[in-house]
């Protein structure tokens, strides 16, 4: 039986964790960090909640557009790596500095100029809508800023991961988590006293600081440790024309699968705000559901190396097998989370002593919805990283393209402007269409497309 054979493979659990581990601990730290920032803001103001939420939700767009925008290259990497080529590894991580620079000039205006009409989007149906609105275009005009370090700090962090290194992006952002921490409180409490202008532009300052210690910690260590990849990346700036154009034909369609995938996030989630008072309580399940992220993070990095690497490597059955263990081991701690979420849903939300009592009775709800289907979540995020291991991009755009546009918008906005059907239903039914997405991606998998060796046509 697969699910015995795999959790008595010590050897193949030792070298999952210990990849996957580091990713799942800085996971781990990220949700507990946006925990605690969502519980220091809900102590100054339900509406400083809702305008965090609003922003955050509008600058995801910019955040999965800049990891969507190198992701074709760690197709590569993973699989230069695992065939210990590090010439071409070095050259995919000058793709990445071209391409992610590029988007940066692009999206950055963007987000200045279009970014408050995100916002108003969101909370247009809130009593107190304009309150929210102001306090968020404050919010957007800072965070940017972060935006912009994070995504240069994701060409290293993410280099490094795909290549197996994931304690060392493990510790830079644990120190900028902690300090995000820190001065949080500082502003929120000593400088700001709880004003909730000061407080919300407070925490925009902390993030900035705690997400530019990050990018200096990664590049020093980098530096230190003479790692191949990061060796003349700009004094023999090259990049070979056949591989060029085989970087950007995998990159172009994920990338417009990360960016058609996040806006359909950021649609849908407007379709469920367009019930009114409800802001709040998506703020606390969407802090909440960053632990679905602990489980999936760790897993995609794992797919990414035991599969990518293995398949760069040359060893298309054993990339095969590490395949399937990998499900097992995803789909059985998804269970086992999705258990405790389910158990701990309606005392979570009494931690947010400033949060409206009915909002927090909804959000018990949803946490328990979300459990409940995290399963289903796991698959996709399996499948998802199996057919991206094998550079099947176009596969991956349509897995999530097909669910996102023709399924769950349709669902979520019919739902939500044409009945009245509940909010809590509403979102059930919202959520559960990634049963369609994962019976998708089930199909795509097991036609094996995904099993070849990408290094050998170079």
């Amino acid at each position: 039986m697969l699910l015995t054979e795999t959790f008595k493979d010590k050897k193949f659990l030792k070298s999952f964790f210990s990849i996957a581990f580091p990713v799942m601990i800085q996971s781990l730290l990220a949700f507990i960090v946006s925990f605690v920032d969502t519980f220091m803001i809900g102590a100054v103001s339900n509406d400083a909640v809702s305008a965090v939420y609003a922003v955050n939700q509008a600058g995801y767009i910019f955040l999965i557009a800049g990891y969507g925008v190198i992701s074709g290259a760690a197709i590569f990497v993973q699989q230069f790596n695992g065939a210990k080529d590090y010439k071409h590894v070095r050259q995919c991580f000058r793709y990445k500095w071209v391409v992610m620079l590029a988007l940066l000039l692009i999206m950055t205006p963007l987000y200045y100029i279009f970014g408050k009409d995100l916002i108003w989007f969101y909370c247009k149906s809130d009593i107190n809508n304009y309150v929210i609105f102001e306090l968020g275009k404050k919010y957007l005009n800072i965070i940017i800023v972060s935006y912009v370090i994070e995504c240069v700090a994701a060409i290293y962090s993410d280099t490094l991961r795909e290549m197996g290194k994931t304690k060392i992006p493990l510790i830079a952002n644990s120190i900028s988590l902690g300090i995000n921490v820190v001065f949080n409180a500082l502003f929120i409490y000593v400088f700001a006293k709880k004003d909730i202008i000061k407080s919300v532009e407070g925490i925009a300052y902390a993030t900035i600081i705690a997400r530019l210690i990050e990018l200096i910690i990664l590049v020093a260590i980098c530096k230190i440790k003479k790692f191949e990849f990061d060796k003349r990346v700009f004094s023999h700036f090259r990049i070979e024309k056949p591989l060029l154009k085989r970087l950007f034909i995998k990159s172009v369609p994920l990338f417009f699968n990360e960016l058609f995938w996040s806006t359909g996030q950021v649609l849908m989630t407007l379709a469920l705000s367009q019930r009114n008072g409800v802001l709040s309580a998506l703020s606390i399940v969407s802090t909440m559901s960053n632990i679905f992220s602990i489980i999936f993070q760790g897993l995609a990095i794992g797919i990414g190396v035991m599969v990518g690497n293995t398949l760069g490597s040359g060893d298309l059955k054993k990339a095969q097998e590490n395949n399937k263990k990998l499900y097992v081991i995803g789909i059985t701690i998804s269970i086992i989370v999705g258990i405790f979420m389910i158990l701990f849903s309606q005392i979570i939300p009494l931690l947010f002593v400033k949060v409206d009592a009915n909002q927090k009775i909804l959000a018990g709800k949803l946490i328990a919805i979300y459990g409940s289907l995290l399963w289903a979540f796991c698959m996709c995020t399996c499948f998802y990283n199996t057919l991206k291991s094998g550079g099947m991009a176009i596969h991956t755009f349509l897995m999530d393209f097909i669910s996102m546009w023709c399924i769950t918008l349709p669902v979520a906005w019919i739902l939500a402007s044409l009945t009245n059907i509940d909010i809590v239903w509403l979102y059930f039914a919202v959520q559960a269409t990634d049963i369609v997405k994962a019976l998708i991606g089930l199909i795509f998998v097991k036609q094996k497309k995904w099993v070849k060796n990408l290094t050998i046509s170079n």
